[in-house]
């Protein structure tokens, strides 16, 4: 829905702008025809419109940064040099203003060059102990290599004695099965010629069987040797790695004894604070934005830590309070109308983003309220620093039929009713009872329906004591 860009008074319940201007009225001399016991009665009237309303709450605020951040100096330092006024855009990393560290560097020079002496045997001792704990580290990883070797060759040997091994054992039962086949050929021939040859083929075979008996034997008791090697070159890593570690253990120790025997941490963090001390005697900006607050000037020493104030100028806000009867109505990312003198007749949209739950009233500020923040959606001309007013929005119709509220009237039947009133030939209004159902009520105008009132019908303002039917005179306003 598109709002009115036009400035409102700050009152608590009011109609658009489109119904203040069309606001006619009048006073109306009301008395029943034919008759003298009523007598002249002093009324107002009003016009029935087809207008916007809306119901919202004012509140009167300051423009600010959504975010700023407060910079810090030393206290104990004088500005030797300011760069920046207040009002001034700075962008993220530009010099705020130096600090005098004279007194800061010639302590720290005086400090470092009594320390670099000391520091120089320490770190002689030092490169010492560095240089043991280095050769440990290498001694441990030359021998565990070693030991790592011993272990893979007591394997290779173990792996080749049981392939040697295997492989007699089917060269055995080769033989065997040969000699077997020889003497089956041999008692199967008739010649004795042949059976003689089968015969000493037969012996030799049986004593290659015998020698290969006689290695398979010796052999098989020396297999569990090699598996014992390789359980002892596994024992031998074990105890390298443990004596190294102890080695590389001891070294480390005196590195880490160091700190306590030779080390002046006074002097250390003496040096470390000043060192810092002096960087941020620079005062750079963390960030872009405004310099909002500045209580420091040149050549002064600041009055406080708090220096200056950095506001984030690309995204605004307006704070403001609202009364206890009104704050429970203020809700977050109600729409906002907001306008500033400064501005002129512009009117900028916002919303609000924060309702704080506590009465700004509690402790020193007596000035009592709940203070709503709300954010601005295009900054637009608003500057920080400017008073701006803020219409918060809480509801809203368009384009409705209405009458001033004070046109309603309640029957005995609890029914709603206006009096319209009807010119006739005369020039004077005749009335008559026309109920209505009420709507959306603004601040003087409320929403009605009813088939017999139109845009620009004329009806009573205020309770009198007529009837229907009855004709009035009615003296026009100057407004009319």
């Amino acid at each position: 829905m598109s709002r009115s860009k036009k400035k409102h008074g700050a009152v608590k319940w009011v109609v658009t702008a489109l119904v203040i201007a069309a606001i006619a009225g009048g006073v109306v001399y009301a008395k029943t025809a034919g008759s003298s016991k009523i007598p002249d009665i002093t009324c107002t009237s009003g016009k029935v419109m087809k207008q916007d309303l809306s119901q919202y709450i004012t509140l009167s605020g300051t423009v600010s940064g959504k975010s700023s951040m407060t910079i810090t100096g030393d206290p104990t330092l004088k500005v030797e040099k300011l760069n920046v006024r207040k009002g001034d855009a700075v962008k993220k990393g530009d010099v705020l203003c130096i600090f005098d560290s004279t007194s800061l560097q010639e302590e720290f020079d005086s400090l470092s060059d009594s320390n670099s002496r000391t520091q120089g045997a320490q770190n002689y001792t030092h490169g010492i102990n560095q240089r043991n704990l280095e050769n440990a580290r290498r001694d441990k990883a030359n021998a565990l290599s070693k030991a790592q070797q011993d272990i893979d060759d007591a394997y290779n040997k173990r792996d080749q004695a049981y392939e040697n091994y295997n492989n007699k054992v089917n060269q055995f039962n080769e033989i065997n099965k040969n000699i077997d086949t020889v003497y089956a050929e041999m008692y199967e021939t008739d010649n004795e010629e042949e059976f003689k040859a089968k015969e000493a083929q037969w012996e030799e075979l049986k004593a290659k069987s015998a020698i290969l008996n006689n290695e398979l034997t010796a052999e098989h008791e020396m297999l569990s040797s090699y598996d014992d090697a390789i359980t002892a070159a596994k024992r031998a890593y074990e105890d390298v790695e443990k004596s190294a570690d102890n080695l590389i253990q001891n070294a480390q120790d005196t590195i880490d004894q160091e700190q306590y025997t030779n080390t002046d941490t006074a002097t250390t963090d003496r040096l470390r604070k000043l060192s810092e001390q002096i960087e941020k005697c620079t005062v750079v900006t963390p960030m872009d934005g405004i310099i909002s607050d500045l209580r420091i000037t040149e050549g002064s020493t600041p009055m406080s830590a708090d220096i200056m104030t950095i506001s984030d100028a690309s995204s605004l806000i307006v704070t403001g309070k609202v009364n206890e009867n009104d704050v429970l109505n203020v809700k977050e990312d109600l729409p906002v109308d907001i306008t500033a003198n400064a501005i002129g007749e512009d009117t900028i949209e916002g919303k609000v983003t924060r309702v704080e739950k506590i009465s700004s009233g509690a402790g020193v500020d007596t000035t009592g309220g709940y203070t709503v923040e709300i954010s601005v959606n295009d900054p637009g001309k608003l500057l920080i620093g400017m008073s701006a007013n803020a219409k918060i929005i809480l509801d809203e119709v368009e384009d409705v039929v209405c009458v001033p509220y004070d046109s309603i009237l309640t029957d005995d039947n609890d029914e709603n009713y206006v009096w319209l009133a009807t010119e006739d030939e005369n020039g004077t209004y005749k009335v008559s009872k026309v109920l209505v159902k009420k709507g959306f009520e603004g601040d003087y105008y409320t929403e009605i329906a009813s088939d017999r009132l139109h845009r620009g019908d004329i009806v009573l303002t205020g309770s009198y004591n007529i009837s229907d039917g009855d004709t009035v005179e009615l003296e026009q306003s100057e407004e009319e």
